[in-house]
Formats: structure tokens, C-alpha cells, sequence
């Protein structure tokens, strides 16, 4: 049922009314009529005069039906009164002895239906508004109410005979009032009730979207409301469940967009944390470890090996593997992503195949690129055999690319710069600076541990007179021969170092007195059984004086045990030069010298 027919339902009990209304006021007028009949037949010119008057009505009730509802069935009281009038009027005449009353109704009701009736016909047959027009000019009203006065002036000269009439008259208007002050108070009562009901089934209908609506404000969701009661209330419940459903939907969207955004700001943050941590690292070992600890983080659910190149840019070498990768040095040509520039992805669609580095073409391979120079690749895969990298983490893996480039880059350039303030240009052994620096630490582990710590001074005799008969290139071709001797013996975590000119140390962590002086006579032996030549030229023997000092510690400091090294150095030149002498920083006096047999 559609809301427009439950509101027209509602209304009928008030509408049946008015029928029934218009029924009972129909009969008591008919009653009326009936009584003024019976009054006229007792009185011969009422009687008459009513009847004449009732035709007159009929005149009108019918030109008006007609003019109203335009149908030709309308117009029969008219044409009936029409043609009873004549006979009427001529008895009425007959019976009250011409009366000049009688005769001016005749002529007002010719009038009446040459002026009023017949041109009304004729044009509502035209147009209802024609019609319309003419009854408003009200000429019809006037000559009806001439009538009228000149039936009343007729009748008045009768009062005694109207008495019984206007008696049954006033009887039968009591009714009629009471009759339609009840019609009109049982009309008004169903009205209410018909309103009251229909009122309350709509407004409960709406009632259900208010609290529905109000649901779906405070966040609730699952929201429907039920499809039943008009037609209308039907389609909009539905849409309402539409609506509600396409704002669950919307709202788990925007919660899925939120958790993806949230997760990516979280990824964002441990990428600018790995970055800070980075920075911190002063070495390509400490961002090594780093990298193996962060890249699990924001690579999850892979595993891969990050590789560098070597010095000689000829391999791949592991920097950091994660997720339980086994890392294994790579050459750089067999890789397509180094070749390309550009990352490679495993897939059925690739027209290349897979990288000669890595098994099978299951890798995604990511080169890494800073300031125009090939660091090396970052290659991963799935965790789980027969996985795919999720598209997300696809995405993501640019910016982290990016992240270690910049990061290596900035530690290779950092160890470059370090180096070249450490170490010594010419031989690559640290200089001055670094040795004082492993000075201060080891000597305060030593006396932290009790662990034996010992220096040697080594010199190169008569350098100045090499460098003078042979040139100052012969000269340093000697001291890189020197320190590449020095290089080769010196123990794990010792720190051979240039100090400066021909001189050389060598700082020994865990050697004793006797063990470093056993050392260095084996580099002053190995040096005076060299022939060394230069462009072709022979140098002669080169021959060392080394002086070796032992750290006693808590009695001893870094300056210390560096002037006993010294001293002991001096004592060997002194002594005639190429031996090896041994003292205590405590105890100058008491030197050991090796000498050649």
C-alpha cells in the first residue's frame, strides 16, 4: 500500500460521513416538500403555488447539475419542469382568478429561461468557463429572487393558510439541525481518530529511521531498519539499508586506508631510525652489524645478502646477511641488475634469465647506486619457499635501497677519510697519530687485564746515505719493502705504524719482553739477508737497529714505554748498529742486546 492511498483511506470514514450527511439533509428536505404538499392540498392556490415553485427549483437544480458535471442526464428535472410549468401555471391561474402576481411569475420565469437558462446551455455545451462567467454575472439570481418575492407577496395574502405549513416547516429545520450537528460531530470525532492513526503509523515509521540514524552517528554498526508499511516507507527503509551498508563498507575502507597509513608511518619511523643509526656507525663493520639487525625489521617475512664490491671491484663480497642466508662471494658480471642498472624481479614474463650469481632466478636483486659509483646489490626473497615478495613491501624496497646506498656511501667515504688521517701514505702502516692513539688504549688494557704489552723501535741504518748515493725513490722503495716485511709479521691486533723517516714500531697486545725481542731479531735478520735493486741497480745490504721496550704496568705510562723503546733503539746504534737491544722502562740499565754473530 503506497503512503498517498493510506492517507486517501484515512479520510473515507470522514467522507462516508459527508454522503450520509448529504443523504439525511436530501430526505429531510424531501420531507419538507412533502409536508408543504400535503399543506397545499387543503389549500388549493398553495398547493399549486408550491408545486410551481417546486418546478422553479427543479429549473435550477437541473440547469446547475448540467453546468456543473456537463453531462445532458443533468438537465431532466429541467426539461421535465420545463414542460410541466405551462400546464401548472395555467391551473394556478385558473384557480386564483388571475391574479396579477401570478402573471408577473410567469413572465419573470419566460425571462429566466430565455435569458439565463437557454444561454447557459448553450455555453457550457461551448466551455465550462463560459459557463462559469455567465452564472457569476448573477442574472439568474435576480430574476429567481424576483420570483420568489412575487410568490411571497402571493403567499402573505394567504397567512391563514401557511400557518399548518410554516409549522411543519420549523418541525422539520429542528431536525434537520439537529441532524447535522450530529452528522457534523460524529464527522469531526472519525477525522481525529482516522488523523490520530495515521499520524502515529507514519510517525513511527519515520521514528525507526531517527533511531536508526542516531545508531549510525554514535558509530554503531550493522544498522538496518525494517522494510514494512507503505509502499514509500518500503523503498526508503531500503534505501536507508543501502546506505548503511555502503557506510560500512566505506568505514572499513577507511580503517583498512588508516591501519595502512599508521603501518607505513611506523615503517617510516624505523627507516629514519635505521638511518640515525647509520650515521652513528664509524665503520663498514658497525653498519654491517647494524644492517643485520635492522634490515630483518623492515624487510620482514625475507631473507637476502647485501654485497659489496671488493678493493679490486672484480667480486662481491658479503656485508650483511638476514634470514637465515647463507652469503657467499659473488662476481659482479654475473648479475643482470648490476649490468642494467636497474632492479630485476623474478617472473615467468622476464625475457632475460635468471643472474648467474644467484640460484635458481628467485632473487630480487637491487643495485645500489650513490652519487653515480656502484656500491653492490641487495638481494632477497621470500622467507618461505614458493612465496612471492608482497606488492607492498615491492614498493617499499626503493626508498630502503636508497637508504643503504646513502648510508654505505657515506661510510666508505668516512673510512677513506679516516684512513688517510691514520695511516701513512707512502707504505700504508699507520702513522704517528693512530700509534699514539693504540698507545693510550692498549697500555690502559693492559693495566686493566694485567695482560703483557711491548714496543718495538725499529730504524733503518744509514738511510741518509741511500738516499743521497741512490735517490730519494731508491730510498722509499726501501721503506715500502720494509713495511711490507713489517706488515707480514706483525702478530693479529698488533698495530705496525710509520712514525716518520726510516723509523718504524710495531706495538705488540699480549707480547712479553722476550717474545717481542724474538720478534724483532727475526725482522732484523730477515732485512740483512735482502739484495735489494732498484731500476736495475744494486742497493747493497740494508741493515736495522731495533730497540724493544715492555709495558709494566701500573708503574709505567704510554710516554714511558715509547722513551724505553727509544733509548733501547739509540743503545743499538750506538752499540754499532743492526741488533736488536731489549730494556725495561724501569730499569734502563738493565739492556739485553742481539747482535749478528
Amino acid at each position: 500500500m503506497t503512503l498517498r492511498r493510506l492517507l486517501l483511506l484515512s479520510q473515507l470514514p470522514f467522507w462516508i460521513l459527508l454522503v450520509a450527511a448529504f443523504v439525511l439533509l436530501s430526505g429531510t428536505l424531501d420531507a419538507r416538500v412533502q409536508a408543504t404538499e400535503q399543506a397545499a392540498q387543503t389549500r388549493a392556490s398553495l398547493m399549486d403555488i408550491g408545486q410551481v415553485m417546486q418546478h422553479v427549483v427543479d429549473l435550477e437544480t437541473g440547469l446547475r447539475g448540467y453546468i456543473i458535471a456537463g453531462q445532458p442526464e443533468f438537465l431532466a428535472p429541467y426539461e421535465a419542469a420545463r414542460a410541466a410549468l405551462p400546464t401548472e401555471l395555467a391551473a394556478l391561474n385558473r384557480a386564483g382568478g388571475g391574479s396579477q402576481h401570478l402573471g408577473r411569475v410567469r413572465t419573470l420565469i419566460d425571462r429566466w429561461q430565455t435569458e439565463v437558462a437557454l444561454p447557459e446551455i448553450a455555453a457550457r455545451q461551448r466551455s465550462e468557463a463560459e459557463a462559469g462567467a455567465l452564472v457569476r454575472t448573477g442574472a439568474g439570481k435576480k430574476i429567481l429572487d424576483a420570483i420568489r418575492a412575487e410568490v411571497q407577496t402571493y403567499r402573505s395574502g394567504q397567512t391563514e393558510q401557511l400557518v399548518a405549513l410554516d409549522t411543519a416547516a420549523s418541525a422539520q429545520l429542528r431536525r434537520l439541525r439537529l441532524t447535522l450537528y450530529g452528522v457534523a460531530g460524529v464527522a469531526l470525532l472519525a477525522s481525529i481518530i482516522a488523523t490520530l492513526v495515521s499520524a502515529q503509523r507514519i510517525s513511527g515509521s519515520f521514528g525507526r529511521f531517527t533511531t536508526a540514524a542516531q545508531r549510525l552517528t554514535d558509530g554503531e554498526t550493522g544498522v538496518r531498519v525494517e522494510t514494512r508499511g507503505p509502499t514509500e516507507i518500503q523503498t526508503l527503509s531500503g534505501a536507508f539499508n543501502h546506505m548503511s551498508g555502503g557506510l560500512e563498507l566505506a568505514q572499513g575502507l577507511a580503517r583498512t586506508h588508516a591501519e595502512t597509513l599508521a603501518a607505513r608511518n611506523e615503517w617510516m619511523r624505523r627507516l629514519g631510525e635505521f638511518g640515525d643509526w647509520m650515521q652513528a656507525a664509524r665503520s663498514l663493520e658497525e653498519g654491517a652489524r647494524i644492517l643485520e639487525c635492522a634490515l630483518p625489521e623492515l624487510l620482514p617475512g625475507t631473507r637476502g645478502t647485501l654485497l659489496q664490491h671488493n678493493a679490486s671491484r672484480n667480486l662481491l663480497l658479503p656485508l650483511a646477511v638476514w634470514g637465515g642466508e647463507t652469503g657467499a662471494a659473488t662476481p659482479p658480471d654475473g648479475c643482470w641488475a648490476l649490468r642494467r642498472g636497474e632492479a630485476v624481479t623474478p617472473g615467468a614474463d622476464r625475457l632475460a634469465p635468471a643472474c648467474l650469481g644467484g640460484p635458481g632466478g628467485t632473487y630480487t636483486c637491487m643495485p645500489l647506486f650513490s652519487h653515480g659509483e656502484t656500491l653492490g646489490i641487495m638481494r632477497l626473497r621470500p622467507g618461505t619457499e614458493g612465496a612471492e615478495l608482497p606488492a607492498d613491501l615491492l614498493a617499499l624496497l626503493p626508498g630502503i635501497v636508497r637508504q643503504v646506498s646513502l648510508a654505505l656511501a657515506g661510510l666508505r667515504l668516512q673510512d677513506r677519510l679516516l684512513q688517510q688521517t691514520i695511516r701513512d701514505p707512502l707504505t700504508g702502516l699507520f702513522n704517528r697519530r693512530r700509534l699514539e692513539d693504540e698507545l693510550d688504549t692498549q697500555t690502559a688494557h693492559a693495566t686493566a687485564s694485567g695482560q703483557p704489552l711491548s714496543l718495538i723501535a725499529l730504524d733503518v741504518d744509514h738511510f741518509k746515505r741511500l738516499n743521497d748515493t741512490f735517490g730519494h725513490d731508491a730510498g722509499d722503495a726501501a721503506l715500502v719493502r720494509l713495511s711490507a716485511l713489517l706488515r707480514d709479521l706483525a702478530p693479529p691486533g698488533s698495530t705496525p705504524a710509520r712514525p716518520g723517516g726510516e723509523e718504524f714500531s710495531l706495538l705488540l697486545p699480549g707480547y712479553d719482553l722476550a717474545a717481542a725481542t724474538a720478534l724483532a731479531e727475526r725482522l732484523r735478520a730477515e732485512i740483512a739477508g735482502w739484495t735489494l735493486t732498484h731500476a736495475g741497480i744494486s742497493l747493497g745490504q740494508l741493515t736495522v737497529s731495533l730497540g724493544v721496550a715492555g709495558y709494566v704496568a701500573p708503574l709505567s705510562t704510554p710516554g714511558a714505554l715509547v722513551r724505553a723503546a727509544d733509548e733501547a733503539l739509540y743503545s743499538a746504534k750506538r752499540q754499532g748498529r743492526n741488533r736488536v737491544v731489549a730494556s725495561q722502562p724501569l730499569n734502563p740499565e738493565a739492556w739485553l742486546t742481539l747482535s749478528p754473530a
